[in-house]
């Protein structure tokens, strides 16, 4: 006889008769279209479906971790902000792996969770026609929700790969004048120290065809970093007689001007420092780039501004990047011919064959261009000039920035980001993205205005670099007094062999037949664009 006192068999029987009238239960209920209610409500919401079923403690495990992450993710926002919260993610190679990590696991379970819910919630008895109808509709709700899974996959790997490809690229000198945008300690304004910040922008046309690096275009933007407001100036690819700074190695070459009449032009300046650097390898010690860090100096020097970071973009792929933004809207100011056969006169000038094959012309206009087209407004100079051109560039950088919103690269991200990773690089650093990122958004709503150096205010063959400094001192300090003594310590050699007083305004050899349409004053590049 069985102990009376002994009541764990007794209670062990009790439990699995009661689990087993719940199961009893459930199954009496199942039927087809409570099957399809729950597994589609896990679908919306991981393990909703399961609190319905035996499995309802598995589904409360589920939702209770949707419910931590949600208030983490809320908490982070209301802390910093959507933007900014946005913003320091994308720059955290670190957090995005975290992300990419959660993303894929977190797939897995929620898809095991729909099925999981399908067969505790099936019918003991059903129909072949109802089995294939209650899979085929989990099989779509898996799909469903591996769908997003696998577009942030796309979008994460593609922004990860970029980065390793775009940003922390070693441009640094090693004379120690390393770029750094010296963001500050305090997290409010992280730019206190620094109100201004300049930025060169470079064209690069290095091609397989060609011999070394000619920077064609040559930008710096100079930010307000309080306000946005930003002027771009734009420096004449054939400029003679540039300053060469007493600490870059091509002085001991050249002495303190880059003077061999116009075969000795400021595009030239990179290749310059790279043969020089073959030549003489001890001078380089340590450089990494002694093209990209003597344009740079030699920019500074003749602006009279500090450049703190870089940004080459490689022109051949620059379409690449335009047809992933899906084009830009410009407004065309004068015939541009695209594709046509060059050739040069007896007179030494540039000429368009119009019989050329392939030969296109951009109509005056506003349009939207491809990226063909694109490269080809900012490039063409055959029947302009080099200022003209200058103009076209500033626009289209103008353009981009402008029409870079938010819709338009969440839409096109992957092929955005691959088409920059594949084409630009810079040296800023990409912890400093998020920081950047809102100076950007910053510079969208505020003026960018516009001021290049073209024959009516320059005279690109004999510049008066004083001059020129005073234009850029007076373009970035609109409301203050004439400068007293505004000269970068390390322009000694150049002010002492550029003439003084104002410059005229004649052409270069190379452009005297050409007319322009470029403006020698700072403007609004919205007036300069039309």
């Amino acid at each position: 006889m069985n102990d009376p006192s002994d009541s764990s068999g007794a209670h062990a029987a009790h439990g699995t008769r009661s689990e087993w009238m719940d199961h009893h239960r459930e199954g009496r209920r199942a039927t087809l279209p409570r099957a399809l209610r729950l597994t589609a409500l896990s679908a919306v919401v991981p393990g909703a479906g399961l609190l319905r079923t035996r499995a309802k403690v598995l589904g409360m495990a589920l939702l209770g971790a949707l419910l931590v992450g949600a208030l983490a993710l809320g908490y982070a926002v209301w802390r910093k902000g959507l933007t900014s919260t946005a913003l320091g993610t994308a720059a955290s190679p670190e957090r995005l792996k975290l992300i990419l990590a959660v993303l894929i696991i977190g797939t897995f379970i929620w898809i095991a969770a729909i099925a999981t819910t399908a067969l505790l919630t099936r019918p003991a008895r059903t129909t072949r026609k109802q089995r294939v109808t209650l899979a085929a509709f989990t099989g779509v709700l898996c799909l469903a929700v591996s769908a997003p899974a696998a577009l942030g996959y796309e979008y994460i790997t593609s922004h990860l790969s970029a980065m390793d490809k775009v940003f922390n690229q070693p441009m640094a000198s090693p004379n120690g004048s390393e770029p750094t945008s010296s963001l500050s300690k305090d997290p409010k304004d992280p730019w206190a120290d620094l109100p201004r910040v300049n930025i060169l922008l470079l064209g690069s046309d290095a091609d397989k065809g060609r011999e070394g690096t000619r920077t064609d275009t040559m930008i710096v933007a100079s930010i307000d970093t309080h306000t946005g407001e930003s002027v771009l100036f734009s420096i004449p690819r054939n400029l003679q007689r540039v300053p060469i700074p007493r600490d870059n190695p091509l002085y001991k070459t050249y002495g303190g001007v880059y003077d061999c009449g116009n075969q000795c032009l400021m595009n030239a300046i990179w290749t310059a420092a790279d043969l020089n650097a073959q030549e003489h390898p001890a001078w380089y010690v340590g450089e990494t780039n002694p093209g990209l860090s003597a344009t740079r100096e030699v920019l500074s020097t003749i602006l009279g501004l500090p450049i703190q970071h870089t940004v080459i973009v490689n022109l051949k792929g620059f379409e690449e990047l335009i047809d992933a933004m899906g084009g830009v809207s410009i407004t065309v100011q004068e015939p541009i011919p695209i594709n046509g056969r060059t050739y040069t006169d007896a007179a030494g000038h540039l000429q368009l064959d119009p019989n050329s094959p392939g030969l296109e012309w951009l109509e005056p206009g506003t349009q939207e261009l491809t990226g063909h087209q694109a490269l080809g407004y900012s490039r063409s100079r055959v029947t302009t000039d080099d200022f003209s051109r200058m103009r076209r560039q500033r626009c289209m950088v103008a353009a981009v920035i402008d029409q870079a919103d938010p819709l338009t690269l969440l839409q096109r991200y992957p092929q955005i980001i691959t088409a920059v990773g594949n084409n630009v690089v810079t040296d800023i650093p990409s912890t400093e993205l998020s920081t950047w990122a809102e100076l950007v958004m910053l510079v969208q709503k505020s003026k960018i205005k516009s001021l290049p150096f073209t024959p009516k205010n320059t005279d690109v063959t004999d510049p008066d670099y004083s001059q020129i400094r005073y234009l850029v001192w007076e373009a970035i300090h609109p409301a203050d007094a004439p400068p007293t003594s505004e000269q970068p310590a390390d322009d000694a050699a150049a002010t002492s062999t550029a003439p003084s007083g104002t410059s005229t305004s004649s052409s270069s050899q190379d452009d005297s037949s050409a007319t322009t349409t470029e403006t020698d004053e700072l403007a609004d590049i919205g007036a300069v664009c039309g």
